[in-house]
């Protein structure tokens, strides 16, 4: 699974040997007493010879690795065209029934989990008397293999990749699985420097906590990384993880294996299990102390004393994500005018204390500057580096400095009246929250952050003049700001201009990149076009009626789905288009009747909708047997419609408020806090939202207001947000974001329905024209308009 040099394009001659229908693993013909020796050529043959052969269906091109439980070879699955990694069961361990044992464990761990976090398995099979599985290939190399060629990681990258190893394993957690061997080498780097956990040939059972070393006393684990449970041939669960998670924290922030300077490997296994954490900073003097203290925690000899869940450990590595900045906390158990600082490092021969080294490192959490504010907001989180086990000091007694001096002025532009008043307050909203977080948990850079609300009045004229005012009379740093594409197409030249800096949020029509505007809203690739594909390919409609406002937007949104049509051999009967803010719309619901489609995907903005529903039903258009899929209509929107009589149609989105994950829960409850019960959050205000998180962090990893540095800084961008995992990417300025598809309910929410399997990459051209066509296309639409974003009103 890590990828050497070979060549990616190369395809295999066709093997001699004719392939073997492969057939599904049986338990019991692989633990049976009937075992037969090895009879196949294929089991004797060298790791380098399997290449250019076949094993069943797949086409083996390359050598990947070898490992204890067999060689892992790069193949090429042609019925579906692509690479794959095929794990194969050396010979001499095929007749071991020990041996397929734990080949079929692996199988079967690997094969019930599916997370972004983890390789997933795609077939495990046998032919003849060699037994193989096949899974995804990673091909960033290894956590390992980085700190072989680069020595230790940065705090805050190997931070974060212990919090994406946190997210896989406790998945596997979940399952009942232990991986008992976790290590770099086990952290699987995608070519976006995503980790995906590996090799789950050690998993186990939960339920079955016995035997720690198979026959003639070979090890179950690697040392350097076992827990002490593990070396002593103990019961394991999932805190046995946690151990080697923080021995893997440890080697990632000081390119050392835990006590490694112990010996010999059973003196490596007595310091695990006498010897007490490891310090890093030994090793490595700049570490933080609250880098050590988590270190601390999760190697805590006894099980009771370590985190008690993946989640609880990914709480305080994501706090350090939330404290790079470089302030400090005042903690109310002590002096309440100490302010304290990161710990200076220990030396080796004078460790401090755990309960020590918590104390420091809680002084770390609350450094202020990062995104994710919110880990601190809601006493339901996990109880964190306070842990009251270990120091008796409790997450309540944790006060944040307030931030002082002159404050960091940001521009909020959103319509606040007119057609998009709605939509635009929503979003302004949520930008308020955010702001408001940072400020409870110290600013930014130390300082608070101040927003200017700007009202463009659902004007573009007025959006560029107001843009203006914002950067050169208010002097804000960057603009959060404007929903429809007409605003950002007349505000865009500004900040060109003025060399600014933009953070737009909602899903548009993709043909456009400027250095000046980082957009955290869909492109077309992550919200138009699968909606148009699980239109076909899941609900089975072949006819499609489009309906949209007449602007940028809906103008370009119909041009990529009539490609995508196209390409499906779906058929289009019909489009029209609305003035934006105009209710009109007896002559396209007749023209819907004419056409008798299966789908209507809707562009439709603004108030315009409340109309064209109402008028829907009235000519007892149904979502029952007609559906409609729209690409602007959200929870908040939903509230001014009848969703009673709308249950039943669906909206194609990244965001839902019906999602079910923490960073969700905490971001609702924190919104209804401060806006009431009643209020319901948007795919728009989620984009919102976590765009001011990123710049906080983009700020405190530039150290200055500089928009010039900030810009830069925000292509390093990624956090946890509540629609899942986002961040920047580097070449478009766009943002990897997950497609979603949802279902309207009456009672105003969203049933999700269909999840991409993983974040997609943006992709702000599509491939159906040249990006030359795609600007010709959108010059006409301009010049067409009379230089205007958006249709005259007649």
């Amino acid at each position: 699974m890590n990828p050497s040099s070979s060549d990616e394009s190369a395809r295999p001659e066709s093997d001699s040997e004719s392939p073997v229908t492969p057939r599904p693993l049986d338990e019991t013909m692989l633990l049976g007493g009937d075992t037969k020796p090895a009879s196949m050529s294929g089991l004797h043959r060298s790791p380098e010879e399997w290449v250019g052969r076949r094993i069943g269906k797949y086409e083996i091109t390359a050598l990947l690795g070898l490992g204890g439980m067999g060689v892992v070879l790069k193949a090429y699955d042609p019925s579906i065209e692509r690479d794959v990694a095929v794990k194969v069961l050396p010979a001499e361990l095929s007749a071991d029934k020990n041996a397929l044992h734990r080949f079929l464990a692996e199988a079967k761990s690997a094969g019930k989990l599916n997370h972004p976090n983890a390789v997933t398995i795609y077939e495990v099979a046998n032919e003849e008397e060699v037994y193989y599985l096949v899974m995804e290939v990673v091909s960033g190399g290894s956590a390992g293999d980085h700190l072989e060629q680069s020595g230790a990681y940065t705090v805050s990258e190997a931070t974060r990749l212990t919090i994406e190893a946190c997210k896989g394993l406790a998945a596997a957690h979940k399952q009942g699985l232990v991986h008992r061997d976790v290590k770099p080498a086990n952290l699987l780097l995608t070519e976006n420097g995503e980790v995906k956990v590996a090799d789950f040939g050690l998993a186990k059972r939960a339920e079955n906590q016995s035997m720690m070393m198979t026959q003639a006393g070979h090890l179950v684990g690697t040392p350097y990384y076992m827990s002490p449970e593990q070396c002593e041939a103990g019961q394991v669960d999932a805190r046995s993880d946690v151990y080697s998670l923080g021995a893997t924290y440890y080697s990632l922030l000081t390119s050392q294996c835990p006590f490694q300077e112990s010996g010999s490997v059973v003196q490596v296994m007595f310091a695990h299990c006498h010897a007490g954490p490891p310090d890093p900073r030994a090793v490595r003097a700049m570490v933080p102390a609250a880098c050590a203290a988590i270190i601390q925690r999760a190697m805590a000899t006894d099980p009771e004393n370590r985190y008690q869940s993946m989640d609880e450990m990914r709480g305080d590595l994501e706090a350090i994500l939330a404290a790079m900045s470089g302030a400090g906390i005042q903690l109310p158990s002590q002096s309440s005018a100490t302010l304290v600082r990161p710990a200076p490092a220990a030396t080796a021969k004078s460790r401090r204390s755990f309960t020590t080294a918590l104390i420091a490192g809680a002084g770390l959490l609350a450094l202020i500057g990062a995104g994710a504010a919110y880990v601190f907001s809601s006493g339901q989180r996990d109880r964190g580096l306070a842990d009251t086990k270990a120091s008796e000091i409790t997450q309540d007694a944790i006060v944040v400095v307030p931030p002082s001096g002159e404050p960091i002025r940001i521009g909020i532009l959103q319509s606040l009246t007119g057609t998009m008043g709605h939509s635009g307050t929503s979003v302004a909203d949520a930008t308020l929250l955010a702001v408001e977080e940072l400020n409870s948990s110290g600013g930014v850079l130390g300082r608070p952050v101040e927003a200017v609300v700007a009202d463009g009045r659902s004007d573009p004229a007025r959006f560029a003049s107001e843009a203006r005012r914002l950067i050169e009379e208010e002097k804000v740093c960057t603009v959060f700001g404007c929903w429809t594409s007409a605003s950002r197409k007349t505000v865009v030249p500004v900040f060109e201009e003025l060399d600014h800096l933009l953070v737009y949020p909602v899903q548009y029509e993709g043909i456009e990149e400027s250095s000046n505007v980082i957009y955290t809203g869909a492109a077309p690739n992550q919200q138009i076009i699968p909606a148009v594909k699980w239109a076909y390919a899941f609900e089975n409609k072949r006819r499609f009626f489009l309906v949209g406002s007449d602007y940028v937007f809906p103008r370009v949104a119909h041009a990529i789905i009539k490609d995508q049509l196209k390409e499906l051999g779906a058929e289009l009967v019909g489009e029209a288009f609305l003035p934006l803010g105009s209710s009109d719309v007896q002559p396209i619901i007749e023209q819907i009747i004419a056409a008798k489609p299966d789908v209507i995907l809707n562009s439709i903005n603004g108030d315009s909708n409340r109309a064209f529903f109402s008028d829907l039903r009235a000519e007892g258009i149904l979502p029952e047997t007609t559906p409609t899929i729209s690409f602007s209509v959200e929870e908040e929107e939903l509230r001014q419609l009848d969703a009673s009589a709308m249950a039943g149609d669906y909206a194609a989105w990244n965001y839902f408020q019906s999602i079910d994950s923490e960073e969700n829960e905490l971001f609702v409850a924190s919104f209804r806090k401060k806006y009431g019960p009643q209020r319901v959050l948007t795919d728009p205000m989620e984009s919102a939202y976590f765009g001011v998180k990123l710049w906080a962090q983009a700020v405190t990893e530039a150290g200055t207001t500089n928009v010039r540095k900030i810009r830069r800084a925000m292509l390093n961008q990624r956090m946890s947000s509540p629609s899942g995992e986002v961040r920047i990417d580097p070449a478009t300025q766009h943002t990897f974001k997950t497609p979603r598809i949802g279902q309207v309910k009456s009672d105003g929410q969203f049933e999700v329905v269909w999840t991409a399997a993983k974040p997609e990459p943006p992709s702000p051209y599509p491939s159906s024209r040249t990006a030359e066509e795609w600007r010709a296309f959108l010059h006409d639409l301009y010049t067409g308009w009379g230089n205007r974003w958006s249709a005259p009103n007649e």
